[in-house]
């Protein structure tokens, strides 16, 4: 980034020629100088910070992705584990319907045949 350029003694002179003080003159175009450079040093502060922001986003934007990735990945692994475990308790339920309904047919027999 270009820095900018402040000329004192063109300041100075215009300064003097309007009518203030050589030392007054000399002290206001000092100030000016500093704080033109303290401007075009806060604007690459700021170009910097930009860079290094864009640079971070960028950053957290994979990570971010990879933790979304990781939990997709967790999550199919407990819906299966979810599933699995609903599929197993349906054959025990339904292993013990069936278990019920054998024994009421056997004790439905027994008090037929008498």
């Amino acid at each position: 980034m270009p820095t900018a350029e402040f000329d004192t003694l063109t300041a100075a002179q215009e300064l003097r020629a309007s009518g203030i003080s050589d030392a007054q003159a000399e002290a206001i175009a000092a100030a000016m100088r500093k704080a033109v450079k303290d401007h075009a040093a806060s604007r690459t502060d700021v170009a910097e910070l930009r860079t290094e922001s864009r640079a971070d986003v960028a950053e957290l934007r994979t990570e971010s992705r990879a933790d979304v990735a990781e939990l997709r990945a967790e999550s199919k692994a407990d819906i299966a584990a979810l599933r699995a475990d609903i599929y197993r308790a349906l054959w025990i339920q339904g292993a013990g319907i069936v278990a019920v309904i054998g024994s009421l047919m056997v004790i439905a027999g027994a008090f037929s045949a008498r």
